[in-house]
């Protein structure tokens, strides 16, 4: 949990003497000089250029159908440029052959980018007999499924939340799971060579459930990854200031980690899923929280991908809406400030 508030004294006030024009001018520049530097504070790494505010990248939300999608365009007053979107995990015809929800995103109802949620087998598969090739045949079908709604290039968000204990599909063996993502990827491209496969982890969880091992040792290797990204909600911790963003935007599981392991690696970075949260000590109706993230996409957008904000109001859920219903109106005049039109 994160701290409360700190009460502070009131400031006593007194006259200073008035610094030297020089001086001021110095640190005019100086503070010019290190726009951009806050959003991943701590790294050594040399700052982005600073970047115009707004949104110039890929931006999106999640929805069942477009119409879902074009309300947030509503809510922000600019387009949207990509809809995150899950399939039925429930058997493999829902998994990678049914028309839901690819049909539903042709082109033509909605323009922009799409990212797929996907396991990498249904309820009733393992990873064990994943990497065996048992399931090829599965992943060559959904990239023809791909392919006939003409999103051979979505985004394919495998295996999302892999060190989350509460996916079924989280590792287990480290090896033998990479080995099903290696197979799941070949078939995959076998039938759509345009996808983009999207690894993706949780925040807040650095190291694997049941062996205890570093959340990167998941990693499958750069030629079966196109995009690193990050689920990153307001909670374990939540950040409610500097020090707090700071603390969990470095961990191993943390959004700034994924930024230079992107970089160092080649490739983009995302986070298919952020936003504020009431659910497991999150910080409810942060502001602060979605400025950070604002800054850390303007700071590294040349390095992005695409971010969405994941927007819900269902009571078992993270509870982050901003729009329809509006149940955190402080963080949601806050986005709209910074992501909304310009």
């Amino acid at each position: 949990m994160a701290p409360g508030p700190h009460l502070r004294g009131r400031d006593r006030r007194f006259r200073r003497p008035r610094p030297p024009l020089p001086l001021i001018l110095g640190l005019l520049i100086l503070g010019l000089l290190a726009e951009g530097l806050g959003a991943c504070s701590g790294s050594s790494e040399p700052a982005p250029e600073p970047k115009p505010a707004g949104v110039h990248w890929v931006s999106g939300t999640n929805g069942n159908y477009p119409a879902d999608v074009n309300a947030w365009s509503t809510f922000t007053g600019r387009g949207i440029g990509l809809a995150v979107v899950f399939t039925s995990r429930k058997d493999w015809y829902n998994l990678v052959s049914a028309d839901w929800p690819t049909a539903a995103f042709t082109r033509d109802r909605f323009p922009g980018a799409l990212s797929i949620a996907q396991p990498p087998f249904p309820e009733d598969g393992d990873e064990a007999t994943c990497a065996g090739g048992a399931y090829d045949g599965y992943w060559r079908t959904f990239g023809e499924t791909l392919t006939k709604f003409g999103r051979a290039d979505a985004y394919v968000r495998l295996g999302w939340e892999f060190n989350g204990a509460f996916n079924y599909w989280h590792v287990r063996d480290v090896e033998t799971w990479k080995t099903c993502f290696r197979r799941t990827v070949t078939a995959i491209r076998s039938t759509a060579p345009e996808v983009r496969i999207d690894w993706n982890m949780n925040a807040h969880a650095d190291r694997l459930p049941g062996s205890g091992r570093d959340v990167w040792d998941a990693y499958p290797g750069d030629r079966y990854v196109d995009v690193v990204s990050i689920d990153a909600y307001d909670f374990y911790p939540p950040s409610v200031d500097q020090k707090s963003w700071d603390l969990q935007c470095h961990q191993r599981s943390g959004l700034c980690t994924v930024i230079r392991f992107a970089r160092d690696h080649g490739k983009k970075f995302a986070v298919p899923e952020w936003g504020v949260a009431w659910s497991n000590g999150g910080g409810k109706d942060n502001p602060f929280y979605i400025g950070k993230m604002h800054e850390t996409f303007v700071a590294h957008a040349a390095d992005l991908a695409y971010e969405a904000y994941f927007n819900t109001s269902e009571p078992a859920n993270v509870r982050s809406s901003l729009y329809r219903p509006d149940l955190n109106p402080n963080s949601s005049k806050r986005y709209r400030e910074l992501f909304g039109s310009r």
